[in-house]
């Protein structure tokens, strides 16, 4: 089942996150000298610059190196799952705080770099220096704000839930769908979240529920708890379902946490398809819903694609549901199906203020990171931005949100 390691996907995923690693770790001891030098210029003692250093090396540094250490362990001591153990402690303690941290250290870090450029140019050019209150007053306006800005956008948009409706297709018969993707149930989207969630689509009242996958987020302790909220879900034709990357995170044995989610999700009457296609009829007409498996884990070679999309001929509507949805997919399904549906981005979840305004950091993967796009005058593609969490406990300038989709056809 396995891509290889050395697939180009997989190979950018590593290089991405090791670029990542790198940024994160130059950017914050460059932040957290700056900061510290600041603290001196305004005054304060060498004391207290040592213990926002300190502070500032635990926030940044503390929550990677207890991760890396814990996978390293785990992979020495051969147990089955690797993933850190998803507590309060762990999630309040280290976790948000790590990634609120990054945030307001990236997010200031290009006003850091502007402001130390001007300040050499000042110098070179004009042979004066800024002086030093001026730079630290400059220095550190840039890491309040954001510090201020960040946790209040969270903590505002952290409980909102969107419905987004859309009407397409043309014709006498007519089904709604609703389409979800990426609860990723865990402890940070536990009962009452999964519970809002299950409510919300129950109450549109869907002639049938597809999804993107990503049921669970990582380890196998919500497996029991996501499939049951799956099997909450009520439509008249049940509910079905792409396979997601997260179906495969449980454990370390991807083929057993793929097996326990689908059996999961088969005993409350969901279905978790690897590229099949079912057809479902109404009025005398028939809709393909093609499954395609394509993942970080999986991706299905082109024939493949183009063999399961061919299943779809001869329907009066085809839709192909897909976790992940890039160039290379909307290259092969453009003006083959009607309507792609996928998840998987989050609609970016933490989107950080580059400059003046939010960037959705999904972009660096596919320009489809939320919403309606045509691909044709035949094909439509919705994202949607789904419902939980992936590496960070929160999202950031990404509302969750649920599709509602009424199909003419």
């Amino acid at each position: 089942r396995l891509v290889s390691l050395g697939s180009p996907k997989r190979i950018m995923w590593f290089v991405l996150a090791g670029t990542a690693l790198i940024v994160v770790c130059i950017g914050g001891i460059y932040t957290r000298r700056r900061t510290m030098v600041a603290i001196g210029n305004l005054g304060g003692s060498e004391k207290v610059a040592r213990r926002v250093g300190l502070a500032m090396r635990w926030f940044l540094f503390g929550y990677p190196a207890i991760f890396i250490g814990f996978v390293i362990i785990s992979l020495i001591l051969g147990r089955d799952s690797v993933s850190l153990p998803i507590t309060p402690w762990i999630t309040w303690g280290l976790s948000i705080p790590f990634w609120v941290s990054m945030l307001v250290m990236l997010q200031a870090l290009p006003f850091l770099i502007l402001l130390d450029l001007l300040s050499a140019g000042n110098r070179i050019i004009r042979k004066q220096t800024i002086p030093r209150r001026t730079r630290a007053i400059a220095t550190l306006a840039p890491l309040l704000c954001f510090l201020l800005y960040t946790p209040i956008r969270i903590a505002v948009e952290h409980a909102s839930l969107s419905v987004h409706t859309y009407s397409v297709g043309s014709g006498s018969e007519s089904l709604r769908i609703v389409f979800v993707g990426d609860l990723q149930q865990d402890n940070m989207t536990g009962p009452s979240r999964a519970n809002e969630f299950i409510g919300l689509v129950n109450k549109q009242a869907a002639d049938l529920i597809l999804s993107g996958g990503d049921w669970i987020n990582v380890g196998p302790d919500y497996i029991g708890a996501a499939t049951t909220s799956a099997g909450k879900l009520q439509s008249r034709l049940g509910t079905f379902s792409a396979e997601g990357d997260h179906e495969n995170f449980a454990y370390r044995d991807k083929d057993k946490s793929l097996r326990e989610v689908r059996s999961g999700l088969a005993a409350n009457n969901v279905h978790l398809l690897h590229n099949e296609v079912r057809v479902f009829e109404q009025g005398g007409k028939r809709v393909a819903v093609l499954f395609l498996a394509y993942n970080y884990i999986y991706r299905t070679p082109p024939d493949e694609i183009r063999a399961l999309i061919a299943q779809g001929v001869g329907a009066d509507y085809t839709i192909l549901v897909t976790h992940q949805f890039d160039a290379h997919v909307a290259a092969l399904a453009n003006d083959k199906v009607d309507l792609v549906l996928a998840g998987h981005t989050h609609g970016g979840q933490v989107n950080p203020v580059v400059g003046f305004w939010h960037v959705p950091l999904a972009r660096i993967e596919t320009k489809y990171v939320e919403g309606r796009y045509r691909l044709s005058p035949r094909t439509e593609v919705i994202v949607t931005a789904g419902i939980g969490f992936s590496l960070a406990p929160f999202r950031y300038a990404s509302p969750a949100s649920i599709e509602v989709i009424d199909l003419h056809f």
